[in-house]
């Protein structure tokens, strides 16, 4: 069981993931939004994987449907399935170096935008197809970034 140091660093991640998630930004830059919360998930379940599971999916996916005004239960299942292949694969992004783990960042968030593009796409007539990778590639290249911020972060925890 973590600390509380520990669990407050988890808990300022995710809510600053959330907070940079509605940043707004001018039309032109909205396109290379980064995927935060996807970026936080991922970082948390790589750094703590037994306390970071799939019920984790449940309130972030909530909080992102009620954010994004999207149907219930569309994030819940995207981030249930990012962190079911990042428990999956979680022996080997570890030991990947950074240049791999951003290509499995990319091709997580891809998979997380395509799927919210087919579903948004069955369910509305709306659809925006230049969303499906420029998020994905932004978000893959502040992974070394974030990784680095957070991982500081807890070196600093554990230190104290």
């Amino acid at each position: 069981m973590p600390d509380f140091r520990t669990l407050l660093v988890f808990a300022s991640t995710l809510f600053l993931a959330f907070v940079l998630e509605r940043l707004p930004m001018p039309d032109i830059l909205d396109w290379l939004q980064p995927s935060w919360v996807i970026l936080a998930v991922t970082i948390l379940v790589l750094r703590a994987p037994t306390l970071f599971g799939l019920w984790l999916s449940i309130p972030l996916g909530l909080m992102l449907d009620a954010e994004r005004g999207s149907f219930l239960g569309l994030h819940i299942l995207i981030i249930a399935l990012h962190i079911y292949l990042l428990q999956v694969l979680y022996k080997r992004i570890v030991m990947f170096n950074f240049i791999q783990q951003m290509a499995v960042v990319f091709l997580l968030v891809v998979l997380q935008q395509m799927l919210t593009y087919w579903v948004l796409s069955v369910l509305t007539n709306s659809t925006r197809p230049v969303d499906l990778w420029l998020p994905a590639l932004t978000s893959a290249l502040m992974w070394p970034w974030v990784y680095a911020l957070v991982s500081g972060a807890m070196r600093k925890v554990s230190q104290a």
